[in-house]
């Protein structure tokens, strides 16, 4: 393979649930040899980084936590990067914790925007300090849009994109930026200063709509995992991750 650099999607590619995919580690131990570079690319904003690096290793995985890039710690980079210092989020305490660590401080009165990220325990009476911010043109950063998510067992759940959709009734507003997939503002954070091309990178995962989207917006190439053939010409697909040895070996 032409690639210097491997990007592996996490929910529904390299575990699921709580269980490896099969043959996973034998996949990233042949991407880690044949490329130069290798991260793990994820819109979970629920959990901190190095809550999911935890997980890779308790799952087996050979792995560093720098490596590993989800759109709660993506967030909080930007959030630095553009100087913000109040933030209203609707997240998990664990996305709060990451905006925490960069310096930023939680407050619902008269801040510089709204971050809204996936939280399984969200309740309407989230969105009540929204109610004064509606009109103000208050800027709203979203981790993803995702309508769903799999877990073990074929089991779907419903994403951060409902909750997304429900912070954008109360503003009035559709989101200013979305940190996570498709956008490539995540792979842009993980290539930066690498010696990569974009032709040079390829992304694998599940998700036509997140991972093989961000792949196209950044210029680099994707593997579908799909039954289906993908609607993007030119990607591979395959029906398993472990297929993956298979194009390499």
């Amino acid at each position: 393979m032409k690639y210097k650099c491997f990007i592996f999607d996490l929910d529904g590619t390299v575990y699921f649930g709580n269980y490896l995919a099969p043959q996973a580690n034998e996949v990233i131990a042949t991407a880690r040899r044949i490329g130069k570079y290798l991260f793990f690319v994820t819109n979970n904003s629920a959990k901190t980084r190095h809550q999911l690096y935890e997980k890779m290793i308790n799952l087996g995985v050979d792995i560093k936590e720098p490596e590993i890039i989800n759109s709660g710690y993506g967030i909080a980079r930007y959030l630095k990067k553009h100087h913000y210092k109040k933030v209203l989020c609707l997240g998990t305490s664990d996305l709060k914790e990451e905006i925490i660590n960069c310096g930023i401080s939680l407050s619902a009165t008269m801040p510089d925007c709204v971050v809204v990220g996936y939280n399984k325990d969200f309740k309407l009476d989230d969105l009540i300090p929204l109610i004064s911010l509606k009109d103000k043109n208050c800027e709203l950063i979203v981790a993803n849009t995702e309508h769903s998510y799999p877990i073990s067992n074929g089991v779907v759940l419903p994403g951060a994109g409902p909750i997304v959709a429900a912070a954008e009734m109360m503003l009035n507003k559709k989101f200013d930026i979305c940190i996570g997939k498709p956008n490539p503002t995540m792979l842009e954070l993980v290539l930066d200063g690498l010696d990569v091309l974009p032709e040079e990178v390829c992304v694998i995962g599940d998700s036509y709509q997140s991972d093989v989207k961000m792949a196209k917006n950044y210029g680099a190439d994707a593997i579908l995992i799909s039954e289906h053939s993908c609607p993007e010409p030119k990607v591979q697909v395959i029906k398993k991750l472990e297929d993956f040895l298979g194009m390499v070996l």
